[in-house]
């Protein structure tokens, strides 16, 4: 009985003994696991510099005219559109649309306005495509099917190219024989004034803007050659950037002229500087660049003269994903 007892007493004592420390340890303390950080990833560039796309549907069996956000209208007749073997479209049909008529439109997009080689001045561009319900990509089977009317008072010298992207993502404008304009008859009865003068209307005003027609889907530009009769010169930069930072994976520099509506890229040369040849002396312009890390953007910027310097220097500066999206939307 004695040695029960004793054993009894001992057993309460190692028990009242253990109430502090799990109190003061506890369960969730002794099996708490670290917490893993892992490296910042810097945002994706690609969907950073994109226009957004609008989007529309119609169905096959229904001519309709869509409106752009910024001014452009579409005119469909769904009944003209194919698939790759020539059988008709049915169902629902997919349209998509986007718009260029700024240069911070033309820079986001990376829509250089170069043709081989060539420097042009944009006046609008769209890019158009059609898919079924199923995704399919559609074709265009008569002159007439897709029309396209452009918000912008046609100026001189001004024709159609189509666009096409190279391996880098970076756009090549090549004029076309694929884009014909819709001429229009004009009721001029309908707007002549009390002093005998013609006052232009809504309607004459629409009848002088862009208005064609395309065989093939995709980007469609209204540009002229840029022609200078100033000297020409080369544009050489050089892009600082923290020395902390060795590889950048993404890299986009480019030059915006402040007179014209026109964005041309600058090409790394073989001693690493970032050049643009055949530029005008004095032309004013802004350089900007945009470049990637794994963890971290940057950007930079800087207003100049073509010729002003032998090298322009520009010092980058990380930036977030907000940041560079309003810097991107700023006037230029």
């Amino acid at each position: 009985m004695k040695t029960v007892v004793i054993t009894f007493a001992a057993a309460a004592l190692f028990c009242f003994s253990c109430k502090p420390m799990n109190r003061s340890i506890g369960l969730r303390q002794v099996y708490e696991y670290p917490v893993i950080s892992s490296k910042p990833q810097a945002p994706d560039l690609t969907k950073i510099l994109s226009v957004p796309v609008q989007t529309f549907y119609l169905e096959s069996n229904t001519d309709t005219i869509f409106y752009g956000k910024e001014g452009t209208i579409l005119f469909i007749r769904p009944a003209c559109l194919t698939f790759h073997d020539s059988t008709a479209a049915t169902g629902k049909i997919k349209f998509e649309l986007k718009e260029i008529y700024s240069k911070e439109a033309l820079l986001k997009e990376r829509a250089y306005t170069v043709s081989n080689g060539s420097v042009l001045e944009s006046d609008g561009s769209v890019y158009i495509n059609a898919f079924s319900e199923n995704a399919t990509p559609l074709y265009i089977a008569c002159d007439d099917a897709v029309k396209i009317r452009l918000p912008k008072y046609i100026q001189t010298n001004m024709t159609y190219f189509e666009g096409m992207r190279n391996e880098d993502g970076n756009m090549n404008w090549n004029l076309s024989d694929n884009i014909n304009p819709v001429y229009e008859e004009r009721d001029t009865e309908s707007f002549i004034a009390e002093d005998d003068s013609y006052e232009e209307t809504q309607i004459q005003k629409s009848l002088n803007t862009y208005f064609f027609s395309i065989k093939n889907f995709g980007w469609i530009n209204c540009d002229r050659f840029y022609d200078d009769p100033r000297n020409k010169t080369s544009f050489v930069a050089t892009f600082n950037a923290p020395e902390s930072e060795k590889k950048f994976t993404e890299v986009y520099n480019y030059i915006v002229f402040d007179s014209l509506m026109s964005v041309i890229p600058l090409y790394k040369d073989n001693s690493g500087q970032w050049v643009c040849t055949d530029l005008p002396v004095g032309a004013p312009v802004t350089c900007i660049s945009i470049q990637k890390t794994d963890t971290h953007l940057y950007y930079g910027i800087e207003k100049t003269r073509v010729g002003d310097r032998e090298s322009l220097i520009i010092q980058l500066n990380a930036i977030n994903e907000q940041e560079l999206q309003k810097q991107l939307d700023l006037s230029l």
